[in-house]
């Protein structure tokens, strides 16, 4: 794939809490790597990053960092905030260059022409947000699991990581956000007043919340339908990272 000539950075972030999963997944073993590592090869793999940043909770910071090292001397682990919006802009504060693609470590069969994908379009129009839209009925039920009222797909997107932007557009976000928290970047950029961009995803980009997901992707590795990115000849002699 073609180098991007804008320079861009991707991060990481690997500090959520894992609450629902009992224990930090992005150390985890999946298959050949621990989680956050195979966001970080297909990052490298796509050949359009500078520079890779991992966010990691504060408390978390030393673990995470020392497992990164052991792979990657090339990638800086810094620390997050308690929630995910300030875990994203100390990414932004953890990098200057123009294009930033911010993905979940959650997320860890992002293929690198997603990440390629959504740099371009943050490249040329501000921003690019991967997501896939809606093919099932969708309901709406109360507490009790009871049906109220079917919702109209049509235009509905399930969304997904990587979340690419122009450095302006998120730093203007930032500003507008003030100390408000969202659950994802585009919210805080379409909360200042900013419209995103869509860009297709990919299904097998699902996100690991339980124990469950966890099996069901070491089952994937296992089986060998989903494999590490790997960095060809050509894409290694683009990247400068």
């Amino acid at each position: 794939m073609a180098r991007i000539s804008e320079r861009a950075a991707a991060a990481i972030l690997a500090a959520g809490g894992s609450s629902r999963l009992g224990e930090d997944k992005v150390t985890l073993d999946l298959g050949p790597l621990p989680v956050v590592c195979w966001s970080i090869a297909a990052a490298r793999a796509s050949g359009v990053f500078d520079e890779i940043v991992v966010v990691a909770a504060p408390a978390r910071l030393e673990a995470v960092s020392a497992l990164v090292a052991a792979r990657y001397r090339d990638v800086r682990v810094v620390a997050g905030g308690t929630v995910r919006t300030a875990s994203s802009w100390a990414a932004l504060d953890a990098t200057s260059a123009p294009v930033l693609a911010i993905h979940d470590a959650a997320r860890p069969f992002v293929q690198p022409a997603l990440f390629a994908r959504c740099v371009e379009g943050a490249t040329r129009d501000g921003s690019a947000i991967a997501g896939i839209p809606l093919a099932d009925t969708v309901r709406r039920a109360d507490e009790a699991g009871a049906s109220l009222e079917e919702l109209e797909r049509e235009g509905l997107w399930q969304i997904q990581t990587p979340q690419a932007f122009r450095r302006d557009l998120l730093e203007r976000s930032r500003r507008a956000a003030g100390d408000r928290s969202f659950t994802d970047d585009a919210a805080a950029v379409v909360a200042a007043g900013e419209r995103v961009r869509m860009v297709h995803g990919d299904r097998r980009n699902l996100k690991l919340t339980t124990m469950e997901d966890v099996s069901y992707a070491r089952e994937l590795v296992a089986k060998g339908i989903v494999a590490v990115a790997a960095v060809s000849s050509g894409q290694r002699s683009q990247q400068r990272i």
